[in-house]
């Protein structure tokens, strides 16, 4: 009798998505502390973790003690060594060498660090963004929103000009190190307008990655007259940006009923396989969508199969996502928001 009554209940626990663990944990934290966590999280997850903490009319014990459970669990997995490493390595470098050496070896080390700048960038919102670079020079405003994050970066997008759009997702997409003399033209550009006034320093960009982020963000028209526009200067470049718009992880998009309709097109040993390099959030929103037992089915495939190549792995999410594809060309799943799909 009591396992029949605490079975729902434990699986009830497991559906708890990422933004309602946040916003559980924050809650339980007491509002001081969680102030100081929320300082580290993006504006669209603060907004993301809010919206599911206004949700919450009752803090359900057996939910609250599986969060915390799963924090603890988390922790206690982490090396303790490695929680602020790079600020510590980054300190030491310029206490031996001095800030400018040090810097330096430190960022060809660790990566650059970033700026003033792009950090107080991160909370404009996106209305405000667009007035303030709308009149500058498209290059300038291409190396802003290649360095904010790609859904704040479609946001402003949005906003600008469209004769201007496909101009700054090719001067995007084409970046690969951004020089000295350009980050300086963007940090006074910067200075004026949001009174900060650190050295920005050159950087090196993956424009076709950071374009396909901010070309997700974008409405089916504009997407595809953009990529339009690039292929006929650089058709290659285009089919680069196609391929980076729709990774593995944006299967969770895609709503339940898609995912749905999306396995019924993938054979039987190509998903465990795709899910072994998955996130928990992929795999949570296809293991969500499949009766009780092909999810143990699936769950056993893919624990028998112990360690397999990267390469086998990236080559059976590829396939399902070219099956993703296929379905949305034909109408039947959307692979943006999570819209209606149609059978």
């Amino acid at each position: 009798m009591d396992s029949a009554v605490e079975a729902p209940a434990a699986s009830a626990a497991l559906t708890i998505s990422g933004c309602e663990k946040a916003a559980l944990l924050l809650l339980m934290m007491g509002e001081t502390h969680a102030a100081k966590v929320l300082r580290y999280v993006s504006p669209e997850d603060v907004e993301r973790i809010g919206t599911a903490m206004a949700g919450i009319k009752r803090v359900d014990n057996q939910k609250a003690t599986q969060v915390v459970d799963e924090f603890h669990d988390a922790i206690e997995s982490e090396n303790s060594l490695a929680v602020g490493v790079q600020s510590y390595v980054r300190k030491l470098f310029t206490s031996a060498l001095g800030e400018q050496k040090g810097g330096a070896l430190a960022n060809r080390v660790l990566g650059e660090e970033e700026s003033d700048e792009m950090n107080s960038l991160r909370w404009v919102e996106p209305g405000t963004l667009a007035d303030m670079i709308k009149d500058e020079h498209p290059q300038m405003i291409a190396i802003t929103l290649a360095h904010i994050e790609q859904e704040q970066a479609s946001k402003v997008l949005k906003l600008l000009p469209e004769d201007k759009q496909d101009d700054i997702v090719m001067r995007i997409a084409t970046m690969k190190t951004i020089p000295d003399a350009a980050m300086g033209q963007l940090q006074k550009v910067l200075k004026k307008k949001l009174a900060v006034s650190t050295t920005l320093k050159n950087r090196n960009v993956d424009g076709a990655a950071a374009a396909a982020g901010i070309i997700n963000g974008l409405g089916a028209d504009t997407e595809a007259r953009i990529l339009e526009n690039v292929a006929k200067s650089d058709e290659e470049l285009s089919a680069r940006i196609q391929e980076l718009m729709f990774v593995f992880s944006n299967l969770i998009n895609i709503s339940d009923k898609g995912i749905q309709l999306l396995l019924r097109e993938v054979s039987a040993d190509l998903l465990p396989l795709a899910l072994k390099g998955a996130g928990e959030e992929v795999k949570e929103k296809i293991l969500g969508n499949m009766s009780k037992r092909a999810r143990e089915m699936l769950v056993d495939d893919m624990e028998s199969k112990g360690p397999v190549k990267i390469s086998e792995v990236e080559a059976a999410q590829k396939e399902i996502l070219n099956i993703a594809r296929t379905l949305a060309e034909s109408g039947q799943i959307d692979l943006g928001t999570g819209g209606d799909d149609y059978v």
